[in-house]
């Protein structure tokens, strides 16, 4: 209670003084009673007083044992605190050489409190060794009366190395000496191992950066601050060529917009743009494209932007590449079918847009198959890029020139009239006229051009090329090298000829194909000492076909072969006949350009003399003059086949193939004078010229030169009057049946005016 000691100390003294009062009122006089009453009281106010003391001494008491049990408490929960963490208070004692530590010393390092006690120099003893340089320095640094602190390792009880803090601070004595040191020890062992993995990592990801072929690099406050070795390499600059500059230095100006926009998105949304594609100028002038993605980072506490590049140089290369060959030819670098079918489309657009005439040309390449298959595909190959290069020069700026396959090409020309395409096919052909120079070699061939016109001949694509196609058709029968305008009843001819690629080999097997044969006479004199075998067909429903329409079908459907070696074999069927009923006479045959390069032949004739036991030199071969063209192939072709015994003329001499000089060099038995220049040596002075100088130079040369075609009796004089001796055309005879031939042949012998006459 509050007032326990006022109670104890007043109670017995107001119980005395109210006994003692009434005695007095008894006995005593008013004045000692009041006396008495007032001393009385002034003996309870003392007792209440002096108990209050008594109560104040007591209060005291039992809050100083309160705080000491609260003081108690605190001390036990200091201690287990610094029990608990990793940390350790130590206390050097200089003036006794003790050192005081805290039990925390005892987790931290296995070492006891006493220990460190006892030994005065305990922590240098278990200083790691490595590191007691540094923990000399601490010691001497704070004796000196400084704070300091390190991080070193120390030994613990089992000699593993322990990672600390150190700190400490002097404590000085009254002479402001240092007397004593203050410190903690703190466990670092995690955070060294997270500074560990740190470094790791960060090392780690340069290596990845530095090494990366990839370009990064980081920009920031409109500079560049950072680049990778991929990113030096690229450029062709060191480093410090680059660091300070901005991006824009590199950025092709067209993108500056585009990064500009970039960079204002990764601050606003706070992550990564999309890569996008950058043209990069290199201080060389070159450039390559990037794909560049942006990234918000910090770099040296202040906000950037990292980009990673990839070069797509070739990646884009690569693409415009399959996009170009899409739609462009491999082999010429012209735009293929399908480009034509579309710039085809768009043309005939703005044609009819601006009410326009609008040419499609196709062109297809005379030979071109025999100088493909004779010289190999290597030349043919150089033949059509030439031939790309003639086209593009000859068309105007800005018309297209395409190849549809093999030797076709086509030529859009916008925006004509018929004189342009004229003159412009003209320009083609006369381009023709040229050789064309292949291996060091010169090589002839000619174009055949059909031409059709929008919106003439047709309302689409589709009728367009196939109009031009037809009229290229017309231009192949009409004897090649010349151009043709679509006219409508070219769809005919076309059906007539699909019809007989159709009819083709059933007509080989029905033996619709027979043979005439056309007298060759000696000029002078009219004997007839040798026939030349022509094949003719007689369709079941067309009627007789010429050999200039169906011969080039042939050819084309890859049946010449086969088809040659049928008429040789015919051919030498009758002359055996002839021979056996008495009868001596050369059998000449013409041998297509492409069979006389097949590799068998010659295995062909031999075998085909031998089956019917026909002396060789009753044969001979007549090859077209455009096989000179591989020179070398042919020479050994000829040179085997004379070893055969089979005689070897050359046909249609004249067309530009090749020189009476460079057949002087082959075993070569007769030329025969093209029947072009027969047309004209009574019209054309220099065409006559040209065909006296041709038999001369054959008559120096050892050359029997036969004049073909012969049509006029004055045509006959010339060639005789210049020194021709043979000769053969319709003014003598037409090719005849073996039956009529064979009258002829046992007839007596007659001049040439009156065969002419028969």
């Amino acid at each position: 209670m509050k007032y326990l000691g006022r109670l104890t100390a007043t109670l017995p003294f107001l119980i005395m003084s109210v006994w003692h009062l009434q005695h007095i009122f008894q006995e005593e006089t008013v004045s000692n009673i009041v006396i008495s009453l007032i001393l009385s009281i002034l003996t309870v106010i003392v007792a209440w007083f002096m108990g209050g003391q008594y109560d104040q001494a007591q209060f005291y008491y039992k809050e100083l044992l309160k705080n000491k049990k609260d003081l108690q408490v605190k001390q036990e929960e200091f201690k287990d605190i610094f029990d608990s963490v990793d940390a350790t208070i130590w206390s050097n004692d200089l003036i006794n050489e003790r050192i005081y530590v805290s039990k925390g010393i005892e987790k931290l390092s296995g070492y006891t409190v006493k220990q460190f006690f006892d030994d005065f120099s305990f922590w240098t003893k278990i200083s790691h060794p490595a590191d007691t340089p540094l923990l000399f320095k601490f010691y001497e640094k704070v004796l000196a009366g400084v704070s300091d602190n390190f991080e070193a390792r120390f030994l613990d009880a089992q000699g593993e190395p322990i990672w600390v803090y150190m700190s400490g601070t002097p404590i000085f004595g009254e002479n402001n000496e240092v007397i004593k040191i203050n410190g903690v020890v703190v466990d670092i062992r995690e955070r060294k191992k997270t500074e560990a993995m740190l470094q790791e990592s960060e090392s780690r990801y340069r290596n990845v950066v530095e090494l990366s072929p990839n370009i990064i690099l980081i920009h920031q406050n409109d500079r560049i601050v950072y680049v990778n070795p991929a990113t030096t390499n690229m450029l062709g600059l060191n480093a410090t060529e680059i660091l300070g500059k901005t991006v824009f230095d590199f950025i092709d100006p067209s993108d500056k917009e585009t990064i500009m926009s970039s960079n204002r998105e990764i601050y606003e949304k706070k992550r990564p743009n999309e890569y996008r594609e950058y043209k990069i100028i290199k201080p060389d002038g070159s450039f390559v494209y990037l794909e560049m993605l942006g990234k918000e980072i910090n770099y040296n506490g202040v906000p950037a932007i990292m980009v990673v590049a990839i070069d797509v140089t070739a990646k884009k290369a690569y693409q415009e590449k399959v996009q170009f060959m899409a739609f462009h030819d491999a082999l010429t670098g012209l735009p293929n079918r399908h480009m034509y079918n579309e710039f085809l489309e768009t043309a005939m657009a703005r044609s009819k847009k601006h009410n326009q005439v609008l040419a499609v040309m196709f062109l297809d390449l005379d030979r071109f198959k025999f100088i493909n298959d004779t010289m190999g595909h290597e030349a043919g190959d150089d033949l059509l890029k030439k031939v790309s290069e003639q086209l593009l020069k000859s068309v105007r700026k800005g018309d297209m020139v395409s190849r549809q396959g093999g030797d076709e090409f086509a030529i859009i020309l916008e925006d004509v009239d018929e004189l342009i395409v004229r003159e412009i096919s003209d320009r083609i052909i006369e381009a023709f006229s040229t050789p064309f120079m292949i291996k060091n070699k010169e090589f002839y061939t000619s174009a055949s051009i059909g031409i059709s016109l929008y919106p003439l001949d047709g309302q689409d694509k589709e009728t367009i090329s196939s109009k031009a196609d037809t009229a290229m058709y017309l231009a192949k029968k009409r004897g090649k090298n010349n151009y043709q305008f679509f006219i409508h009843e070219q769809g005919d001819i076309l059906d007539r000829k699909i019809k007989l690629e159709q009819n083709l080999r059933r007509a080989l097997k029905n033996n619709e194909f027979y043979l005439e044969y056309q007298p060759k006479l000696e000029l002078e004199t009219g004997e007839i000492y040798g026939v030349e075998a022509l094949v003719r067909w007689k369709h079941p429903e067309l009627g007789i076909i010429a050999p200039t329409e169906f011969i080039p079908i042939v050819e084309e459907s890859g049946l010449i072969s086969n088809f040659g070696s049928w008429i040789l074999n015919e051919a030498c069927k009758q002359n055996k006949k002839w021979h056996e009923s008495g009868i001596r006479i050369k059998m000449a045959v013409n041998v297509s350009a492409l069979q006389f390069e097949d590799a068998n032949f010659v295995e062909t004739v031999r075998q085909v003399l031998s089956r019917h036991q026909l002396p060789p030199q009753s044969l001979g071969l007549e090859i077209t003059e455009s096989v000179m063209q591989n020179i070398e192939r042919s020479s050994i072709i000829i040179h085997e086949l004379k070893l055969l015994g089979v005689k070897i003329s050359v046909d249609d001499f004249g067309t530009g193939y090749s020189s009476l000089s460079v057949l002087s060099n082959l075993p070569i038995d007769l030329v025969k004078i093209d029947k072009s220049f027969i047309n004209e040596i009574l019209i054309n002075a220099n065409t006559a010229s040209l065909v006296k100088t041709m038999i001369e130079m054959g008559q120096n040369l050892g050359f029997q030169l036969v004049a073909e075609g012969i049509e006029k009796k004055q045509q006959a004089e010339f060639l005789m009057n210049h020194g021709c001796r043979f000769g053969q055309g319709y003014y003598y005879s037409p090719p005849l049946a073996a039956a009529e031939v064979e009258k002829m042949l046992k007839a007596p012998l007659v001049k040439s005016s009156e065969l002419v006459r028969r």
